[in-house]
């Protein structure tokens, strides 16, 4: 794993109650970092990094759900014989056609090319991340996506599914280079098991995106005029107002 270069002291400024955590897939054993001592599912292990407040990775063997097939960790992968019965008999689905239908959109990475998964808290982090896992409330959130546009004019999008939703939050960023978030409380496994409170936010930032993210914070305004303003009526005339300056400065440049 690389050491960590990155200044992410900016992210302590949110003052979150759960604290972020880094990610880091590694093919090699990480070194200075113990294993997990129980089993978990992939969608408790960011929970675990926050309660145990030091890092910590796991293999296969710790992970006790469908994570460790996202996450390539399966080489002899288990065959789907179940038609899609599975879910029906769970009564999530209709039909096995629905959850048949759904597992097309559920990407795992290459299988065997992760042996290691290592998760530490932010301010215990000395690795390079591959994702930042953040859980906010919608108002922190808000910050946090709109530092994702404010330099780039990025589109917000949230990608999920009722199950496997741990791979659309720590594989499919990974994959696709692109800021994933999700409210907590709409996936089946992660409600069942309640890793979370209903109604926060969990966002997960990929590599790609953690340097214009992390600039982003520090240089852009948290809290914008707009917000500011005490009342409907004030914003509508301060916005309506804002509009009139600029077509001012357009007949007279």
């Amino acid at each position: 794993m690389r050491p960590l270069q990155t200044d992410l002291s900016v992210y302590s400024q949110f003052k979150f109650e759960r604290t972020p955590v880094g990610v880091n897939y590694s093919f090699h054993k990480p070194e200075g970092i113990d294993k997990l001592d129980k089993q978990l599912g992939l969608c408790e292990m960011v929970k675990e990094a926050q309660q145990r407040g030091t890092p910590f990775y796991f293999t296969r063997e710790e992970e006790n759900c469908i994570g460790k097939i996202f996450l390539g960790m399966m080489v002899d992968l288990p065959r789907r014989s179940d038609g899609g019965q599975l879910g029906v008999r769970l009564q999530l689905f209709q039909e096995g056609h629905a959850n048949r239908r759904l597992r097309t959109f559920i990407p795992s990475l290459e299988t065997g090319s992760v042996n290691y998964v290592a998760l530490s808290p932010i301010d215990k982090l000395k690795f390079e991340p591959d994702l930042l896992a953040i859980i906010a409330t919608p108002s922190q959130a808000e910050i946090l996506l709109r530092a994702m546009t404010y330099s780039t004019g990025e589109m917000y999008e949230s990608r999920a599914t009722v199950v496997g939703v741990c791979s659309s939050l720590y594989v499919y960023p990974y994959l696709s280079g692109k800021v994933n978030y999700t409210p907590t409380g709409l996936s089946y496994g992660m409600k069942g098991r309640r890793v979370f409170p209903d109604g926060l936010m969990l966002i997960s930032i990929p590599y790609q995106w953690i340097p214009t993210i992390t600039q982003n914070l520090k240089e852009m305004k948290w809290v914008p005029p707009g917000y500011e303003i005490g009342s409907r009526e004030e914003f509508i005339e301060w916005d309506a107002q804002v509009t009139r300056e600029i077509a001012s400065d357009s007949q007279n440049p």
